[in-house]
């Protein structure tokens, strides 16, 4: 069958073959390509810009390590207005590079033209070349791949990349919450049940909250309520304990039923008649009194002694004797009331001052030179706490004592002698510093 004519002339026909199928991401490219209005930038720019907002944009593994290639074989000059930033290397040559087969690479160049960042500018043939001036190096002719998509795109992908970024710190910040907050809640519930208050509740309701699939925004919002809620009522507690204990205490004194007749026994104390009778002569009671001092000397001379001897025999010894000691002064149980995660709420602004975070319990203890210097503690100041209280409840007294400085600085005058003030009741087991805590944290 023949071709129609027309005139007397046969009508030939010519075929026009395809490179690839067209996508509507694709034909975007294209269009940002022929856009007029040029945008001013650079390569770096363009560079730092494309590798933040790479993951947001859905660009990885051999995608990200092409687009690293095509941007690197661009000239820094071919970014101005006036020109068009082209770069052409073959599909093997890719492939090559990055260690992939040729239709991998063909993949990822598609996937980098449909999100907007390079344009396809094909020669007749297909092939990729650049001709450029000899004297300006501008490019004269050139086909290959075309970045002018993301220079037109640059602050649309800069903005992409931004929100991605800060996206992803929410989501971490998220994470370190749920962490932090879910052991400060255990450890809470823990001390409120030392002390007689049923956190059975608050306990399921964090077990809820971490077994329920959710997004980790929404669920350090709820563990940040829960917690806020357990400190309250812990809080509330801990004040109607208070106020018992002070009406009590006022009830004593009025009634007078727990009075006693107690004897001076402090020599400085006013005698009476009666007492005076009983005393020695003043020249008995000095011989007595002296020769008394030189027993209680040579006693003391003598557990110096043996107590310098155990120290260099037996060191482990020395340290149960210590640790017996603080559990006599019920530090043990003050400290068992006392979680990192609780201090690491409670003393925001000591943390933003230091610019750390107390997440574990040598973070702190490796804090206590600047927190010391910072309330004007002397270091044998310091080196006593930790011989009195222990390294880990020296350091708690301490960081609550530079907080407390720092949120009311008219409050406390002096913070090195508040700090020994505490340091002095903790040894007699009069410092509920959990308390002192619980406070910080809700207020």
């Amino acid at each position: 069958m023949g071709l129609p004519s027309v005139n007397g002339l046969a009508m030939q026909s010519t075929g026009v073959a395809s490179f690839r199928k067209m996508t509507p991401g694709m034909l975007e490219s294209q269009r940002l390509a022929m856009a007029n209005d040029i945008v001013k930038t650079t390569k770096a720019e363009v560079a730092i810009t494309l590798k933040k907002a790479a993951p947001a944009l859905g660009i990885d593994g051999t995608a990200y390590h092409i687009l690293d290639i095509l941007i690197g074989l661009t000239r820094a000059d071919d970014w101005k207005q006036d020109r068009r930033p082209l770069v052409a290397i073959s599909n093997d040559k890719l492939a090559e590079y990055v260690c992939r087969s040729t239709r991998t690479v063909i993949r990822a160049l598609k996937r980098l033209v449909e999100v907007g960042i390079l344009a396809y500018r094909d020669s007749s043939t297909g092939r990729r070349f650049i001709y450029r001036n000899g004297a300006s190096g501008e490019i004269d002719r050139g086909y290959g791949f075309d970045f002018s998509p993301a220079r037109q795109r640059i602050d649309e992908i800069k903005r992409i990349g931004e929100e991605f970024q800060a996206r992803v710190r929410a989501e971490q910040e998220a994470k370190r919450t749920v962490n932090r907050l879910s052991r400060a809640i255990v450890d809470a519930c823990r001390t409120g049940q030392n002390e007689g208050v049923d956190c059975t509740v608050f306990l399921e309701e964090l077990s809820a909250i971490m077994e329920t699939p959710m997004l980790l925004l929404e669920r350090a919002d709820k563990i940040s309520k829960l917690y806020e809620l357990i400190v309250e009522e812990l809080a509330e507690e801990n004040a109607k304990d208070e106020q018992t204990t002070s009406e009590f205490n006022e009830y004593a004194q009025m009634s007078g039923d727990h009075d006693i007749d107690v004897t001076p026994y402090n020599i400085t104390t006013h005698q009476t008649p009666i007492n005076s009778k009983t005393r020695q002569p003043s020249n008995d009671g000095y011989l007595n009194s002296n020769s008394a001092s030189n027993e209680a000397s040579k006693i003391a001379l003598e557990k110096d002694q043996s107590s310098k001897f155990s120290a260099k025999s037996n060191a482990p010894a020395q340290l149960q004797s210590r640790q017996v000691g603080q559990l006599d002064n019920g530090l043990s149980e003050h400290l068992s009331a006392i979680s990192i995660g609780l201090i690491d709420s409670a003393t925001t602004e000591t943390q933003e001052m230091l610019g750390m975070q107390f997440s574990s319990w040598f973070e702190l203890a490796q804090s206590g030179e600047q927190l010391r210097l910072a309330i004007g503690l002397s270091e044998d100041g310091w080196k006593q706490a930790v011989v009195t209280l222990g390294e880990k409840m020296a350091a708690a007294v301490l960081v609550v004592t530079v907080e407390k400085t720092l949120r009311d600085p008219e409050g406390i005058s002096r913070p090195a002698g508040y700090f020994r003030a505490c340091v002095d009741r903790a040894k007699d087991g009069k410092l509920a510093l959990h308390k002192s805590l619980y406070g910080l944290a809700l207020g």
